[in-house]
């Protein structure tokens, strides 16, 4: 009985020992932490899709304290939801802004609060893509895993419907792919690489299968058969679409039948296996075709995935108000007034209203897109000039993002109306092309070469466009004119837009790129047409030549005979400076996507609280301060990073402790460093009154951010294709991350003296240069490199290795190579041998 007893007391003490030792974690900070933080990429797997509409986000299990959520952010924001309730049902009116749409690279650490809480809510506010399913819910563990973990990964499912999206949403035992195996697998094929006679190589593609109703439509992602090589870049050819129905034949491709236009409209599509566009693009070949020589588009980019817009027609009766997405009163008759939804937003039509057209069940109909491209290879001694594809969108002209509304004609604005034709709505942007044009899909601000050298123009618009210009202002002269064309054949296309001109020119038009320029759209007025678009891509040299040897999609890294310190960031990185006070608005969302750059009109806009508050629009709430600090006279910032944020906890609001110095000091107190007790469990003192222990963070953390920010800045800028002195630098950051792990160093002590903070650098660098090289070595889209095995690291040079052929590094030494967990700087064994030495002790 005795020996029960200390047993219990053994064991109980184990405990006891382990949970505070786990909570101590916490306390230490992250130079004692056990737990390896992780960076998950938001739809990274099964192929990187990002932070998009169209999929259903698997829940992200396993995630800890102090994980990253990545999310790149073009057209969508990410709004942190109060509640699963709200987030079940798309209800943002307590929800926090945590990042504005088209801010680019956003990343939410999970904090200590998550983890109590237990599960994070994320979702999009823009427009109905919440009610989308874009959003995705982050399981938090309680107590962090020690030592080694399953790296959290965020997946998504394709073809769920909504209820099925819900569902898995709160499937966290791991089989959430399993559960919906069969609505995930990829039907797709591509027919083998033919050579043509002109060296090209053509192949011919089907997407999976869309099953829609007779006036059916849908708004989701497909995952394509990727149909260009995954270990080289290779020039674009001629690519051409259409969707397709029938049983495809034996080959996978075959037996299929081109459906009308009229049966099924394609709204838009967004993705660039193909040129997307809409309706227009179908069997068209101008917008798509090979870049006179030495021109070309490259492939890498692409990626696997494309969102289909598409609306079957079949049993439609008005299908103008169909494909315009009307919005409908509550007996489904469709409106001809702005209506309010849920979000705030008034509308007439658009994507928020896009439901089906009829109420049939049937019969049904697999369509496929059939897409067929053609490729060149990169010859020696014949570089290529790659391609960009800028964009530029009208919409902000009234108001809006990417959609808007054609009133009726004699509810036109005057300022829209056509002066020779007052049934014409004529919508005008003027600015400098490099403002007015961004890269890619409304990415990046543009920063191209200083002349523009044009070579095609591809509009895209819709139903009742008469047609979009481009405009030089200082010249006069139209740059780039896209007239639309309509059908003629009422068994095929009769009143649909079939086509927009295109043009390409063989002599590169070019232009200053700070040159102001106009862009215009027409629409016809007569009826009213709701969510509608005006966008321009353009193709322009990037001046960039890309040799045979620099087409290639992974670089080959290898192991130096030393560390060039010279090229690792400088002391200068470790200095943070103080943010400067200027206004960020012309540079933000609002901006961009709202028209609204002033200040001033910005401040005093109705949808604004004035400086220090806030401004509510349909993509969220903004912080005035945020983008007009400098008008609002340099208040200092909200938060300091170090505030004691007790009174905002249940603690305070439940508890009746909203002051520091009585909390700290309370009987449930082990004060400053410790915890708080009570009956809704355990709080880390340090978590809440920061401030008031003394408590805040010191640099260390943002000094190393800025270590790692310099790093990918120059890896980013020198590593978009496989050149000699991308492979130099990825090289050189795996040698030295080797070298440093193994305190190794080709440099005299006199020069790491001279830079106080090296240490620092050289800790960075042995943490995280290995995985970063490998990482930056995959160029292009990452869905290319999906199951490829990781290359195999040699040295450069044959007499770095023995005559057995393994690696030798200075000193002769042979250094291991494998990644161990920067966080584990406590032995895991150690932990366990002291908790059983001191539970024991207690015994005796």
């Amino acid at each position: 009985q005795e020996q029960e007893i200390a047993m219990g007391f053994l064991i109980s003490s184990i405990k006891t020992l382990l949970q505070a030792s786990v909570l101590s974690l916490f306390i230490l900070g992250k130079d004692a932490t056990l737990v390896h933080a992780e960076t998950i990429e938001v739809g990274a797997l099964p192929s990187p899709v990002g932070w998009t509409e169209g999929v259903c986000y698997a829940p992200i299990t396993g995630a800890q304290v102090g994980d990253e959520l990545e999310f790149v952010l073009t057209a969508h924001n990410v709004y942190k939801m109060a509640s699963q309730s709200d987030y079940d049902n798309c209800n943002f009116d307590t929800a926090e802004l945590l990042a504005e749409a088209g801010s680019g690279l956003y990343t939410y650490t999970i904090t200590e609060e998550d983890a109590r809480v237990g599960s994070i809510y994320l979702a999009c506010a823009v427009g109905a893509h919440c009610l989308g399913n874009q959003k995705v819910r982050v399981v938090v563990d309680q107590v962090p895993i020690l030592g080694a973990r399953q790296p959290p990964t965020s997946s998504y499912l394709l073809g769920l419907s909504d209820s099925e999206c819900l569902t898995l949403q709160y499937v966290t035992d791991g089989s959430a792919t399993d559960a919906f195996d069969q609505t995930f697998e990829v039907d797709s094929v591509c027919s083998e690489p033919i050579k043509q006679e002109d060296g090209s190589y053509y192949v011919s593609c089907l997407s999976p299968p869309a099953t829609l109703t007779p006036g059916g439509i849908i708004n989701e992602a497909r995952i394509l058969h990727y149909p260009y090589p995954k270990d080289r870049r290779v020039r674009f050819g001629l690519r051409t679409w259409e969707f397709v129905a029938g049983d495809p034949g034996p080959d996978g491709i075959s037996g299929v039948t081109a459906v009308p236009i009229n049966q099924l409209y394609v709204h838009h599509l967004s993705g660039s296996v193909i040129l997307g566009q809409g309706t227009e693009g179908i069997r068209q070949s101008a917008p798509d075709a090979e870049f006179p020589e030495p021109y070309g588009l490259l492939s890498g980019e692409e990626g696997d995935l494309m969102i289909f817009h598409i609306i079957d027609l079949r049993n439609v009766t008005d299908w103008l108000d169909c494909i315009e997405c009307r919005c409908r009163d509550g007996n489904g008759t469709y409106l001809d007034v702005s209506t309010t939804n849920e979000f705030g937003v008034t509308t007439t039509g658009g994507v928020d209203c896009c439901t089906n057209c009829t109420t049939a069940t049937g019969p049904t109909i697999d369509y496929r897109m059939r897409y067929n491209v053609s490729y060149f290879d990169i010859e020696e001694d014949e570089p290529v000039t790659n391609v960009l594809m800028l964009t530029a969108d009208i919409s902000p002209a009234v108001g809006k993002n990417i959609e808007f509304d054609v009133p009726q004609f004699q509810d036109i604005p005057e300022s829209q109306i056509k002066p020779d034709n007052p049934v014409i709505q004529r919508l005008e942007r003027v600015g400098p092309f490099n403002t007015l044009f961004k890269h890619d899909f409304f990415g990046k601000d543009y920063h191209g070469p200083e002349t523009v050298r044009i070579l095609r123009c591809v509009g895209h618009l819709h139903v009742a466009a008469v047609g979009m210009w481009l405009e030089d202002m200082t010249t006069g002269q139209t740059i780039c004119a896209g007239i639309g064309q309509y059908g003629t054949d009422p068994e095929e296309d009769k009143g649909f837009l079939n086509a927009i001109t295109v043009d390409t020119f063989e002599v590169p038009k070019e232009i200053p790129a700070d040159r102001l320029v106009r862009l215009v759209t027409e629409y016809d007025a007569t009826i009213l047409h709701t969510g509608v678009m005006g966008m321009w891509f353009l193709f322009a040299s990037s001046e960039e030549e890309v040799t045979k040897e620099e087409a290639a999609l992974t670089v080959d890294v290898c192991i130096l005979p030393s560390c060039d310190y010279d090229v690792l960031p400088t002391e200068d990185s470790l200095t943070i400076e103080e943010k400067e006070c200027v206004d960020e608005l012309p540079n933000s969302p609002i901006c961009k996507f709202g028209n609204v750059c002033d200040c001033e009109d910005f401040v005093n806009a109705p949808e604004s609280t004035g400086c220090n508050g806030v401004y509510t629009s349909a993509m969220g709430e903004v912080k005035i301060n945020s983008v007009c600090n400098l008008y609002c006279g340099c208040p200092p910032p909200e938060s300091s990073g170090c505030e004691d944020t007790l009174a905002s906890t249940p603690s305070c609001t439940f508890g009746g402790l909203c002051e520091c110095e009585d909390f700290v000091n309370a009987p449930e107190s082990t004060g400053c460093g410790g915890k708080y007790s009570s009956d809704f469990g355990d709080i880390m003192i340090n978590d809440v009154c920061p401030s008031y222990c003394g408590a805040c963070p010191d640099d260390s953390t943002v000094q190393t951010e800025a270590i790692l920010k310099q790093i990918e800045d120059k890896l980013g800028e020198t590593c978009h294709f496989a050149t000699s002195e991308c492979q130099f630098l990825l090289s050189n950051l795996y040698t030295c991350s080797i070298l440093f792990e193994n305190d190794q160093s080709a440099a005299s002590p006199s020069v790491r003296q001279q830079d106080s903070g090296f240490d620092q650098i050289k800790t960075v660098v042995r943490d995280n240069g290995r995985r970063l090289a490998l990482e930056y070595a995959k160029l292009g889209r990452g869905s290319i490199h999906v199951g490829q095995e990781e290359q195999e690291i040699t040295a450069c040079t044959p007499e770095e290795e023995d005559a057995d052929g393994s690696l030798r590094l200075p000193d002769d030494e042979n250094l291991d190579d494998e990644d161990d967990s920067a966080g584990e700087t406590l032995p895991l064994s150690f932990v366990f041998m002291l908790l059983i030495s001191t539970a024991f002790s207690q015994l005796v």
